[in-house]
């Protein structure tokens, strides 16, 4: 009513993602099933991963189609992404953002036959209140993207927070967290989350043939944590990473 000649466009944030190839975006499962639902990997934050790939080319000076990256987009929702010639070669996030990295309340990657373990209420539909009525949304979706991530193991979404508490060794390489004093979930919780960072961005290092112009970080952590940043890039070194 305010704007009647308003024209309304819509920007797909899985559009980004349309370039990667069929034997990565695909899942081992029945095909025919896979096409008939749908059941591919997506991915997400493509509108981010848009812009960081343009501004990345503007601050090299370098033709956005030139350019090989690894880019961590990091804060309550996180994914990783490499793109290779300017196109999204593999991303982090699947057939939904569940998949991947942790994140202040999702899960992230884990074994899918895990929650079965956990309750033995997987496939019911939840009756919290808090979520959308008539999505049929079932406790193992409320469980892995509403009960988990970090908050689960802290207490609090603010990553700030446990990045203050956690006991930070930037050039550590063994673990020292014995997951029995009370304190050592604040470290637990960063170097739960430093180490599935690590496990995309060395894979990614692989499927770009080592080939990488730059590893950005990005999102509310990526930009406000240098102790993160700090710690990331110190492992990632033995790959020809400079320090930050």
């Amino acid at each position: 009513e305010t704007m009647p000649k308003a024209k309304s466009i819509a920007y797909f944030d899985s559009a980004f993602h349309t370039t990667i190839p069929r034997h990565i975006s695909s899942y081992p499962i029945d095909q025919s099933i896979a096409q008939k639902r749908g059941l591919k990997k997506y991915g997400f934050h493509g509108l981010s991963y848009s812009f960081i790939l343009r501004s990345v080319a503007q601050h090299l000076e370098r033709p956005p189609s030139s350019l090989n990256l690894i880019v961590l987009h990091l804060g309550s929702g996180a994914s990783a992404c490499a793109i290779q010639a300017g196109k999204s070669l593999d991303t982090s996030m699947g057939l939904t953002p569940l998949s991947g990295l942790p994140g202040a309340t999702r899960s992230g990657a884990v074994d899918p036959s895990l929650i079965f373990h956990y309750t033995n209420k997987a496939g019911r539909i939840t009756h919290d209140p808090g979520m959308a009525v008539n999505l049929h949304v079932t406790m193992a979706e409320d469980i892995l993207n509403r009960k988990s991530g970090w908050k689960v193991l802290t207490g609090t979404t603010d990553f700030a927070e446990i990045v203050k508490r956690a006991r930070i060794d930037v050039d550590a390489r063994k673990a020292h967290v014995n997951g029995n004093d009370e304190e050592d979930k604040w470290t637990l919780a960063f170097d739960l989350f430093v180490d599935r960072i690590l496990d995309f961005v060395g894979a990614y290092h692989l499927k770009l043939g080592a080939a990488v112009d730059a590893l950005v970080f990005s999102g509310g952590i990526g930009e406000r944590s240098k102790e993160l940043r700090e710690v990331v890039a110190a492992r990632a070194r033995c790959l020809g990473y400079a320090k930050v």
